[in-house]
């Protein structure tokens, strides 16, 4: 399986400027200079707090919660990606009867299309403990090891029978891929902007134009460049509403928006090395467990 790779996702600017904050309190400074540091420290804490409505330290609970793992190589062939019909999984400690309440542990073991074992994870599995008879299921825990092995509990919550089955939806490079197109090719989702305004001999003036969140590399560039756009930035979250320019109408006569539609995916330029993989309907494995 190789060795467990622990990784963690970078801290926040906030939570570094905090954690900055707090230490320039510990250190050896005079009393004066200690007070006013924490006192800044619990000031961005509570301003933080008011914004978002959650703690510091619940916004990092978050990050950890959300961190997904990448690979750690790049990803030259399609056959270095996790095979459904190659993974397995064994249930530990398995017992001839259980008790409702108690519960079922499984380990699952990601291998790729050459049958090997994978020692990075990012895996999108789904675990179910279900009986088809009685149409009872229920859905396990899953816990990334970050090593191409990843634990799942369940809770066994009825009499009877019981049967297992691990589903992957994505391998951890089709996550990859999707994250990328996330990142890149954001704008195949596009919105409406509508403009209303006065216009001459006390007609009214209307103009729909195309619009998008903006962030950096996100395929907005067609939308223009210099004073192509007009933006409007939300002062809670910070984040860039983004219009075409309209020809008639100041930026200050949008009205409202609506969703556009959806676009084609470029085609992949030749002489890209880029790897796309493809993306398949996902695979089951399963296990009877009386």
């Amino acid at each position: 399986m190789g060795n467990e790779r622990k990784k963690h996702p970078s801290p926040s600017f906030l939570s570094q400027h905090c954690a900055g904050l707090q230490n320039s309190a510990n250190s050896g400074s005079p009393a004066g200079i200690n007070s006013e540091v924490s006192e800044k420290s619990q000031s961005l804490i509570n301003s933080f707090y008011s914004e978002f409505g959650i703690s510091l330290d619940g916004y990092s609970r978050l990050q950890q919660a959300v961190y997904w793992a990448d690979p750690d190589r790049s990803i030259t062939n399609v056959s270095m990606s996790t095979s459904p019909a190659h993974t397995t999984f064994i249930i530990e400690n398995l017992k001839e009867s259980y008790q409702t309440g108690e519960e079922l542990f499984v380990t699952v073991h990601a291998n790729d299309f050459d049958n090997k074992s994978k020692s990075y994870g990012g895996d999108f599995f789904q675990a179910k403990l279900f009986w088809s008879k009685t149409k009872a299921s229920v859905f396990g825990e899953v816990v990334d090891l970050l090593n191409g092995s990843y634990s799942v509990r369940f809770l066994l919550p009825w009499v009877g029978e019981a049967q297992v089955a691990v589903r992957l939806i994505h391998s951890s490079e089709a996550v990859q891929v999707l994250k990328r197109h996330r990142d890149t090719d954001s704008d195949r989702v596009y919105f409406h902007g509508y403009y209303e305004g006065p216009g001459p001999n006390k007609t009214r003036l209307s103009e729909a134009v195309m619009c998008n969140v903006k962030w950096d590399k996100n395929g907005l560039e067609h939308m223009g460049t210099g004073d192509c756009c007009c933006e409007y930035k939300d002062p809670r979250t910070e984040e860039t509403w983004r219009c075409q320019r309209p020809k008639s109408m100041p930026c200050s006569a949008l009205v409202y928006h609506s969703m556009g539609g959806y676009r084609n995916r470029k085609p992949m330029q030749q002489g890209s090395t880029t790897l796309d993989l493809e993306i398949h309907f996902p695979a089951e494995i399963s296990s009877n467990l009386n």
